[in-house]
């Protein structure tokens, strides 16, 4: 005969959503990340633009990823900054016009040196202070050395730090698989 034990308290709340309406239950709006911009460089933007915007980068590569996006993603790197851009092209995606896949469209940005400031003048040397202020309207939360501002597709806004809370690393992601 084998017993089960349930340990959930009576009365406590086990709906699945239970965990993400307690992280929503602020005031606050989820952050959108296509207002978001790491040295002049946002979210969605094609590789011409980017050049135009950063000149020639250090190092362009493009490997296909088979795991999460099914897609392309081609990586370029400049001091500091290292952005990520998907691109379907020839794959036959079906429900994504040809419009946009062929095209490299940036979904991932991050940034190491404090020369790419966000949008809001937030930069790598800053204090997490800094980005919670200036990001206040938006719903966040900390996870150890990493403040998020998370949105609804897994991506978002994130500043890790150091011990004394001094901003290492910028990231701004569109969606996570």
């Amino acid at each position: 005969m084998l017993l089960a034990v349930n340990t959930v308290a009576i009365g406590e709340n086990t709906s699945l959503d239970y965990g993400h309406n307690l992280l929503y239950k602020s005031n606050k709006k989820e952050i959108d990340v296509t207002r978001i911009s790491i040295g002049g460089i946002k979210l969605g933007m094609e590789e011409k633009d980017i050049i135009k915007k950063l000149g020639k980068p250090k190092s362009r590569t493009k490997v296909y990823d088979d795991v999460c996006y099914s897609a392309y993603i081609t990586t370029w790197k400049y001091d500091g900054l290292e952005i990520r851009a998907l691109n379907y092209s020839g794959l036959g995606v079906r429900g994504i016009p040809a419009s946009i896949a062929n095209k490299n469209q940036v979904y991932h940005i991050t940034a190491s040196s404090s020369q790419y400031p966000t949008e809001k003048g937030v930069k790598v040397g800053d204090r997490t202070s800094k980005a919670e202020k200036a990001y206040s309207p938006f719903s966040s939360k900390n996870e150890g050395d990493i403040l998020v501002y998370p949105n609804d597709a897994f991506g978002g806004l994130s500043f890790l730090s150091n011990k004394q809370r001094v901003i290492r690393k910028i990231d701004i992601l569109m969606a996570s698989c």
